[in-house]
Order: C-alpha cells, then sequence, then structure tokens
C-alpha cells in the first residue's frame, strides 16, 4: 500500500504538470533571487575595485543580458507555456487511461524555440565563467566581491539544474517524437 501511494505521488511529482510546479516553485524563484542579489552588487558603489575597469564593464554587461534573457524566458514559462501545459493536465486527469488522448503534447517548433533560448542562456553562462577565470576567487579580492562571485557560481549551478529538469524530463514528454 505504501510502495503504490509513494509511486502515485512519484508519479505526480515528475508528470508534466508536476514538473512545472516544482519548476516554478523552486526554480524560478531561487535563480532570481540569486540574479537580484548579483545585481544589487554590481549596480552598487563596491563594485569595480578589484577588477580593471574593461573586465568589470563587461562582467556587468553580460550578467545584466543573461539576467534579462532569464526573466523573460521565465515570464514566458509561468505566463504561457507552464500554464498551458497544466490546462491540458488538469482536462486529462480525470478521463480513465483508454479515453485519455496522447497526453500532452507541444509543437516541436516551440519545443526548438525553448532549447534556443535556454542555449543563449547557457552561452552567456559561459561567457561569464570566462571572464571571471573561472569563477576562481582571489585572496586579495573585496569580501563582498568574492560573495558576488560565489553567488554568480551558485547561479550557474542552479541555472544547469533547471536546463537539466526541462530537457530530460519535462520536455522530452510533451515532444511528439517522445508520442509518435
Amino acid at each position: 500500500m505504501l510502495l503504490n501511494q509513494s509511486d502515485t505521488f512519484s508519479n505526480e511529482l515528475l508528470s508534466p504538470v508536476g514538473l512545472c510546479a516544482l519548476i516554478q516553485g523552486e526554480y524560478h524563484p531561487s535563480i532570481n533571487a540569486s540574479c537580484r542579489k548579483i545585481e544589487d552588487f554590481l549596480l552598487s558603489s563596491h563594485f569595480g575595485k578589484d577588477l580593471s575597469i574593461p573586465s568589470s564593464e563587461l562582467v556587468q554587461l553580460v550578467f545584466m543580458k543573461l539576467a534579462d534573457e532569464i526573466r523573460h524566458f521565465f515570464l514566458k514559462e509561468s505566463g504561457i507555456i507552464f500554464p498551458a501545459i497544466q490546462k491540458i493536465g488538469k482536462q486529462h486527469k480525470g478521463k480513465d487511461h483508454k479515453d485519455r488522448p496522447q497526453a500532452i503534447h507541444l509543437q516541436n517548433p516551440l519545443l526548438e524555440t525553448i532549447h534556443q533560448c535556454q542555449q543563449v542562456i547557457m552561452n552567456l553562462l559561459q561567457k561569464l565563467r570566462h571572464l571571471l577565470e573561472d569563477y576562481n576567487i582571489q585572496p586579495n579580492w573585496h569580501k563582498d566581491w568574492k560573495e558576488c562571485v560565489n553567488e554568480m557560481y551558485l547561479l550557474e549551478t542552479k541555472i544547469y539544474q533547471w536546463v537539466h529538469i526541462e530537457g530530460s524530463l519535462l520536455y522530452p514528454k510533451l515532444s511528439s517524437k517522445h508520442h509518435s
């Protein structure tokens, strides 16, 4: 009995609707909070003291573009993509298995657009990593800058986790290749 409850819980959590809820409840807020924390530092008067001026301006520019891309993508997910997935999921929840159509399905062009947006984010992360020399913190850097660079590393980790969940668990379940 407990095993069946656990299986039901796992199936619901790993369903497209459950994954949308997980991403919106855990990853979006956490990634947005990291972005705000980094932005606050980059826009403060303390920024730039530990880097040459050209590097600091480029780090700030690349990060602001990254944060902007993330915000826009999250707005698309939370405002358009996830509600559509959740609406279709609710319509199918009450039906028994033989009445159910092929479950939730997104068109391949939409999935390709999602992948392209995530690739832009990943490319910006790589550029930032390169500018910050793989987040290699120097002992002589100011404590606040060390914390900011560490937060950038944590942000990268969260973004890779989010993209992995979507790319390996959520969107493959929604592609036409998966359902054909």
